[in-house]
């Protein structure tokens, strides 16, 4: 079957191929030039129409315009997102089957299961990066605070008054809460829902207080003044929302590493030739001016890196969640 690029984006791929043909022999060379030739499954391991599902199909059209094969999502949901990151390491290493997902499932899941369903360093690789999927913190209007200052010294004075809520128990958003918590010095108490959704919702009920969340999850909100931002976790403001300050700039400490991100993932045994293929086609896709207007209409913003920058972004999260975990006192289980 012919090829179809990218919005006409597909300079140098004979350059890139014969690299490719110098380095592996002559069979897996012609693996790599003839993958794919069938469909591609892109496991979702989240809910469609969610902050995950949203931009994973984006990236499906995409690769599929790129592959000239067609890109199908699956939505495997379940266990805190643990279904489909298991789905990804049971099927066929013939990169056939991929998983776009945050890191959550890979990098945090094992510190609250004493027997987790697969062992993401030995059973999964990352193959790029596509986004970043910044961090707001964002309170309720009714919380006499204007800056993440006075937040911060209102909850200093009152230990345990305010709640916060988060998507549930090991979630990201709950270990950010807790590290940022930390670091200022303060104690609020958690209230898990089942979702980003229910914690909105809990804010807008009046159970909670304090909120982290993706930028797309609250926009409505903020704009209808039914909760107010006082700061991004990114290193830089961002554009849709330029006068809400980074964490330095509001006071606090940035965090010492970048979180909130969606990359491309693989059964840790596919061939290196194959997954070579998918990081060029990844890489180049967000490229893709076209493609890189769709990401930032969503809050999101783009990397296109490949395996050296997702091993190391793991890498650092592998580290950093446990300590957390143990600095919290947060319990090791779900249940």
């Amino acid at each position: 079957m012919k090829r179809k690029p990218y919005s006409g984006h597909r300079a140098g791929a004979a350059i890139s191929l014969f690299a490719i043909a110098l380095v592996f022999t002559p069979v897996t060379a012609a693996l790599a030039q003839a993958y794919p030739t069938k469909a591609v499954r892109l496991i979702v391991p989240a809910e469609p129409g969610g902050g995950l599902d949203i931009p994973a199909r984006s990236v499906a059209q995409g690769l599929s315009q790129r592959f000239g094969q067609t890109v199908f999502v699956e939505n495997v949901v379940g266990a805190a997102q643990q279904l489909g990151v298991l789905a990804l390491v049971k099927a066929p290493a013939d990169g056939y089957t991929i998983l776009y997902g945050g890191s959550t499932p890979i990098t945090i899941a094992g510190n609250f299961d004493p027997k987790p369903p697969y062992d993401a360093r030995r059973e999964l690789i990352g193959v790029a990066v596509v986004a970043r999927n910044p961090r707001l913190i964002v309170i309720s209007p009714d919380v006499k605070a204007s800056t993440l200052t006075d937040f911060f010294a209102l909850a200093r004075q009152q230990p345990g008054k305010f709640f916060y809520g988060s998507p549930g128990i090991g979630h990201s958003f709950h270990l950010l809460t807790e590290l940022l918590s930390t670091q200022a010095g303060i104690k609020m108490t958690h209230v898990p829902y089942k979702g980003s959704a229910p914690a909105n919702r809990g804010m807008l009920g009046g159970e909670v207080q304090f909120l982290i969340q993706s930028p797309e999850a609250v926009a409505p909100f903020l704009k209808a003044g039914k909760m107010r931002a006082l700061a991004t976790l990114d290193h830089t403001r961002l554009e849709s929302l330029p006068d809400v300050p980074t964490l330095s700039q509001a006071g606090a400490k940035d965090l010492d590493f970048e979180e909130g991100w969606h990359g491309i993932y693989a059964p840790a045994k596919t061939p290196r030739d194959v997954l070579a293929v998918i990081e060029r086609e990844v890489m180049g896709l967000v490229k893709n001016p076209e493609f890189t207007a769709t990401l930032k209409s969503m809050n999101f913003v783009p990397v296109g890196s490949g395996m050296p920058d997702i091993a190391k972004r793991l890498e650092t999260e592998f580290r950093v969640w446990p300590e957390v975990v143990k600095a919290a006192n947060i319990g090791v289980s779900r249940q």
